[in-house]
């Protein structure tokens, strides 16, 4: 038992070299896109983009999202698992996106790029001057992946905002496992029910907190004279994108553990009760 506890801190040492290697490699390649010229797609950005993000994912789920990540593929041999984490995942692009381009709209104007047909467009744009900073911005960037469905309709997505959205699905996913565990534990030691209620309501607002909030900006930035208030807008532009995401993925840890400690806090109380 003492050598398989110690074997796990060095297969986490292990895995964390090819996942830095991700992430150096991606900055990497974002400055080397500063010198491979491409009409519309770099492709040391996209390269690049792909290689950070993805490490980016597996290393958030392989360390401090480990034990979330346990529950997610535990969830991925029931049905609902999978279900809970293919229609959150679409619809939160979808929609996401979609506000995204409407607040990008409301500061710019129109950004259909003259499509008049649903098409599909991939392209990446390069920051100037070369820095550390810019090299970031190209990484969350790109590449802009649209879909286009005139005249109303378009979604703007890049690999950052994917990244955010898978870690946001599988923290859906597996605090709807843990809830539901919960509401068994609940049933079998008699106590109410109530107690699965703040835990979904937890879910509901850490997995509608991007789409709602955004939501609510878009709304504002319509109205909005884009003279007057275009560093404002912007403002809210780089809150929506950046720190919404984010600040859900902390909501819906947080709703986890809590719940997970107080599942763990009643089979304490049953005796290590088996729910399976």
């Amino acid at each position: 038992m003492v050598e398989e506890r110690s074997a796990r801190p060095r297969h986490h040492r292990v895995a964390l070299v090819p996942l830095s290697a991700a992430l150096i490699l991606g900055l990497a390649l974002s400055y080397y896109g500063y010198i491979w010229a491409a009409p519309s797609v770099n492709p040391a950005e996209l390269a690049g983009a792909l290689a950070f993000w993805t490490g980016f994912v597996f290393m958030v789920l392989a360390f401090p999202l480990r034990a979330v990540l346990l529950d997610f593929v535990r969830s991925l041999k029931t049905a609902l698992g999978p279900a809970v984490f293919g229609a959150y995942l679409a619809t939160h692009l979808l929609l996401y996106g979609f506000i995204l381009e409407g607040i990008v709209t409301a500061i710019q104007g129109p950004q259909l790029l003259g499509v008049s047909t649903p098409a599909l467009l991939v392209y990446t744009d390069t920051f100037v001057p070369p820095s550390l900073l810019s090299a970031l911005l190209d990484l969350s960037y790109n590449p802009a992946i649209i879909f286009a469905f005139p005249p109303e309709f378009s979604v703007v997505l890049s690999f950052y905002s994917i990244s955010l959205a898978v870690v946001i699905a599988v923290l859906v996913v597996a605090n709807v496992v843990k809830t539901r565990e919960l509401g068994k534990l609940c049933t079998a030691t008699k106590m109410a029910r109530s107690f699965v209620l703040l835990p979904v309501v937890g879910v509901v607002l850490g997995s509608s907190c991007c789409v709602s909030v955004a939501g609510l900006v878009s709304l504002y930035l319509l109205p909005v004279a884009l003279a007057d208030a275009l560093a404002s807008n912007l403002i809210l532009y780089y809150f929506t994108y950046f720190v919404l995401p984010a600040f859900a993925a902390v909501v819906l840890y947080l709703n986890y553990v809590s719940v997970a400690k107080f599942s763990l806090t009643l089979r304490g109380h049953t005796g290590g009760l088996s729910l399976s």
